[in-house]
């Protein structure tokens, strides 16, 4: 499990600078009829787009912006996710709208980082929602970034894998009271049905990973990159499910092992094909406008960096992401 991370090492979003200097009211504590803009659809629309289960749902519509009212930081970033979303859906005044969502942030994230390090049973909660939003914003505003630099995903994904270990921060006490406090409900009801079976080509795609000698030809390796596949496996189960739990594919990066994660971070071809096929899992869910084209980016790269006896390995995701991948890389 990850160590707590520090503020130094809460990932800045710089897709852009605003093009304007920050707006007085959005740094007082007045809301702005652009706020209430924002505040609107937020908790008539983006706020549904976080969870499928209807009561998750009304959390985020309900309890999530109950707690802002009391943690500033927090409705920033929630004014800030709010005007990404709005930026997806209107082509037109995308600009404007991500101009309004890097002022938010930049508003957001001192405050957010000050009180990072020392969790109370006050503000435990907050923190949490502000770390997830954090994410999903981050999620949102590399693809962007992909317009200009092709790529940037994996370097990207591995800063988000990052920032998601990060969240595991609440340990102990702290951890208790994020989920004994009002946003209780996000972590109820997520055991996996243990019944579920993966389809035929799932299945069989994880384990010719697994028994693939060139994974790791001395064994040293080995059961690392089995670890990983394994989580791979839980995840695809999850989308599985009747009421898919889509947070829940996130927990992947965050449960990997550290020598998983450094393998990843010395790029090497093993551990970036088992991040070809967790593509697959975000492809799944490339219906939620923070995950996109995330998983066409990512197996593409990864296909770019790695020399020809690895690209055979790809051939199972390539196939379920690009169905003309040959003729597409």
């Amino acid at each position: 499990m990850a160590g707590p991370v520090t503020p130094s090492e809460i990932p800045q979003i710089q897709q852009t600078t605003p093009t304007h200097e920050a707006n007085p009211s959005i740094e007082s504590n007045a809301i702005s009829w652009e706020d209430l803009e924002l505040l609107h659809h937020f908790l008539t629309i983006t706020a549904l787009t976080f969870a499928d289960r209807h009561d998750l749902q009304q959390m985020w519509r309900i309890q999530i912006p109950k707690i802002a009212l009391k943690q500033k930081f927090l409705m920033h970033l929630i004014f800030s996710v709010t005007a990404l979303h709005m930026a997806s859906l209107d082509p037109k005044k995308q600009s404007s709208y991500v101009d309004k969502a890097l002022r938010h942030h930049n508003v957001a994230l001192p405050h957010f980082s000050s009180e990072f390090p020392t969790a109370t049973q006050d503000n435990s909660a907050s923190l949490f929602v502000g770390a997830t939003l954090i994410v999903v914003s981050s999620l949102n505003l590399s693809l962007a970034r992909f317009e200009h630099d092709a790529s940037a995903a994996v370097d990207e994904i591995f800063g988000i894998f990052i920032l998601l270990r990060g969240i595991t921060l609440f340990h102990g006490k702290t951890w208790q009271w994020v989920q004994e406090s009002e946003i209780a409900p996000l972590f109820a009801n997520r055991e996996l049905d243990g019944s579920i079976v993966l389809a035929d080509d799932i299945a069989e795609a994880l384990e010719a990973l697994k028994s693939n000698e060139q994974l790791s030809p001395d064994g040293v390796d080995r059961s690392i990159y089995f670890d990983a596949i394994e989580g791979l496996g839980r995840c695809f189960k999850i989308l599985a499910t009747d009421t898919q739990d889509f947070g829940m594919i996130l927990n992947w990066p965050i449960l990997v092992s550290q020598e998983y994660m450094s393998l990843l971070s010395s790029r090497r071809p093993a551990a970036l094909v088992i991040l070809a096929h967790y593509a697959v899992v975000l492809h799944e869910v490339r219906d939620r406008w923070w995950v996109s084209e995330w998983g066409v980016k990512l197996v593409q790269e990864v296909y770019q960096m790695l020399d020809d006896e690895w690209k055979t390995m790809l051939e199972w995701p390539l196939r379920r992401i690009l169905p003309t991948w040959s003729e597409s890389i």
